[in-house]
């Protein structure tokens, strides 16, 4: 390990003329939520491949919208809201896909109003000077992100809720395509005299200053969604796109589940129908299963099972005795109570 005589001073890049800046163009959805940007114009199409990576971040954001929007917020038994920041981040730890690149806290100080505050505000988040660029979306945005602020604001209960935005970022540069996603809030107790004057609703200058937390996550696209969910006919019958659903609504609710039973020597994964061996050792593989051991045992028949090195996210067994009946196998807290079943059936043989 370095010590302090054995520093080496940082010197400025020395500025080299065949260094040139790629001119990028950038463009917005209808919500201002998905931002493409590229070093191509927009009359040179996109390969197919870049296209497909880019289709699965609407598909993503999509899911991920409804699942948010369609979940109750126990705090409130209300659905939540998409500016939320709770269910935000709830979803970008659980998921897996999104991997924290930088964070930052950001005091942003404006006298700006009306459209102009908003979408100053969002080009000072973003890293983005438009000029004169049109940013329809900015005032809807803004003015979303404050009324839920309001609200958080306004309950008791949630005096340490905070409120937020994320916006993915597809960029294609030199021939790759990056997606990354950038994550705005703000802790509405401390933020919360400037989400009462509301700037964005304002129509004279008011001079106000806001503490803001910014973080950037490269994004890995979900590619298990069939064909990234192309077919929208039938979107909402479709099983891989309602079982993405289903388990981003699980990553809110922080709901214990089994993935699925594998060998715990060699991983692979134990077909339903099977027999279990009584001299294997096998694994549940999950996510928020319960912290303190509880039980595992078959839903129905005799037949034993004995559980160790007890996980959040794999739990070991073995089984023993006689189970003739395909049952499921279920996890247990240490109440006795059933918090995760598994969709497969197994025997003991």
């Amino acid at each position: 390990m370095a010590t302090s005589d054995q520093t080496v001073p940082l010197k400025p890049a020395v500025k080299n003329p065949n260094n040139i800046e790629a001119k990028k163009y950038y463009i917005f959805n209808e919500t201002g939520n998905i931002m493409m940007a590229s070093t191509i114009d927009a009359n040179t199409p996109l390969s197919e491949s870049v296209q497909k990576v880019f289709a699965e971040v609407s598909v993503f954001f999509a899911g991920m919208s409804r699942a948010i929007t369609t979940t109750k917020n126990p705090a409130t038994n209300k659905a939540y809201s998409l500016y939320n920041y709770e269910a935000l981040q709830n979803i970008i730890s659980g998921s897996g896909l999104f991997v924290h690149v930088t964070e930052e806290d950001v005091k942003y100080e404006t006298k700006s109003f009306g459209a102009d505050f908003s979408k100053e505000l969002i080009e000072s988040l973003l890293g983005l000077a438009t000029g004169a660029g049109e940013m329809s979306f900015a005032s809807a945005m803004v003015s979303s992100i404050g009324k839920e602020g309001l609200n958080i604001s306004g309950s008791s209960s949630q005096t340490n809720s905070k409120v937020g935005n994320i916006v993915f970022v597809c960029e294609y540069l030199m021939g790759m395509p990056i997606v990354s996603a950038i994550v705005v809030y703000a802790d509405c107790q401390q933020n919360k005299q400037q989400l009462k004057l509301g700037p964005c609703f304002s129509e004279s200058s008011i001079s106000t200053s806001w503490t803001l937390h910014k973080d950037t996550y490269m994004f890995v696209t979900p590619s298990f969604i069939r064909s990234y969910a192309g077919d929208l006919d039938s979107i909402n019958s479709d099983p891989d796109y309602l079982q993405l659903i289903n388990w981003l609504s699980g990553l809110l609710t922080q709901t214990p589940t089994i993935n699925d039973i594998v060998d715990a020597k060699t991983f692979a994964a134990v077909p339903s129908g099977s027999a279990l061996a009584t001299g294997t050792t096998y694994r549940i593989q999950g996510q928020f299963l319960p912290v303190e051991a509880g039980k595992v045992q078959f839903s129905e028949g005799d037949g034993v099972v004995t559980a160790a090195n007890w996980g959040t996210d794999a739990i070991d067994f073995t089984v023993s005795g006689t189970q003739t009946t395909a049952s499921t196998l279920q996890v247990l807290d240490k109440s006795g109570n059933v918090v995760a079943e598994s969709a497969e059936t197994y025997t003991i043989g």
